[in-house]
């Protein structure tokens, strides 16, 4: 038989696995024109409308009981849809050990959805039905997570729950991270934040995503020149992000550099963070604005690794 991938998502009610399938699905081709059965065992706020499914093309079968959730339900599947994959959006008090696939129906990922909002108070009155939702999952998603404190030690207790598992945070701009303020190689509370060479692809990455929590702050860090613009240049660093074929220049436009400077020179560079129109890019994206440069003794500009 052909070989038919089963994805997990789960998660309390109201946790968000409906809007996180809509989305997947929306964005997928692969998961649209008839290939695509959605098995959904519980409603929330959300729902699958009737010509959202007409308009992507996928099948629902609902499950209103446990018992019903077997392995002769997904032979009938196969047998009526013949799908691609199969999208399986689980009742988080439905028991995980007695879930039961066709042998050529693999399990290919288990998602986790948890609302951090109440995850404490649930956490709390309902461990049990926490382990049984992310023991089996490879990705735990926490959304909902602005303008909660305590993100570091939900981390903690669900990784003493699943230690292989990834788990992320997802914010209000959508932006998913797995890096929590407390996982920072600098102290981001600093109003002046000086980076030390290994903390620069850190820094990148997390000023991308997050820009607003450095505004205002003032950044210094041993930079390199890459460009001279008409009212800018460009600066960064060589960083190995994966393997040593995978070096990539990660770098930033900045403004106001009144020091004369060259294609190649070693600086140290003393700026703050603003979020604006760049000509470069055509959109708004991180940009600094030097508050001072000077120039270094000439070195290499030497790989960086995250």
């Amino acid at each position: 038989m052909v070989e038919v991938p089963i994805f997990i998502v789960n998660g309390l009610i109201e946790s968000g696995k409906t809007t996180l399938i809509k989305e997947i699905i929306e964005n997928n081709v692969s998961y649209q024109a008839g290939s695509t059965v959605l098995v959904v065992c519980e409603e929330g706020e959300v729902e699958y409308e009737d010509s959202w499914l007409k308009e992507y093309e996928v099948s629902i079968v609902r499950v209103e009981k446990e018992a019903d959730l077997n392995a002769n339900l997904f032979f009938s599947i196969d047998e009526k849809y013949k799908p691609v994959q199969i999208v399986l959006e689980y009742n988080s008090f439905y028991n995980m050990d007695n879930l039961e696939f066709p042998e050529y129906m693999p399990v290919y990922q288990q998602v986790t959805l948890i609302d951090a909002s109440t995850f404490g108070l649930y956490f709390s009155n309902m461990r049990q039905v926490f382990n049984n939702l992310v023991k089996l999952s490879s990705l735990i998603i926490f959304n909902r997570c602005d303008g909660v404190s305590d993100l570091g030690n939900y981390r903690r207790q669900i990784r003493a729950l699943n230690q292989e598992c990834q788990i992320g945070f997802e914010g209000k701009n959508g932006q998913l991270t797995s890096m929590l303020d407390e996982d920072l190689p600098y102290d981001i509370t600093k109003d002046t934040i000086l980076l030390e060479d290994s903390d620069y692809p850190t820094w990148y990455i997390d000023v991308f995503d997050n820009y607003e929590k450095y505004m205002g702050k003032t950044i210094k860090f041993k930079t390199f020149v890459r460009d001279i613009l008409e009212d800018s240049i460009v600066v960064g660093r060589n960083v190995m992000t994966c393997c040593e074929n995978d070096i990539q220049f990660l770098g930033y436009e900045v403004k106001d550099v009144s020091e004369l400077v060259a294609i190649g020179d070693c600086i140290f560079l003393e700026c703050i963070v603003a979020h604006e129109y760049s000509s470069i890019a055509e959109e708004e994206v991180v940009m600094l604005h030097a508050k001072k440069v000077s120039k270094l003794p000439k070195e290499e500009d030497t790989v960086l690794s995250f």
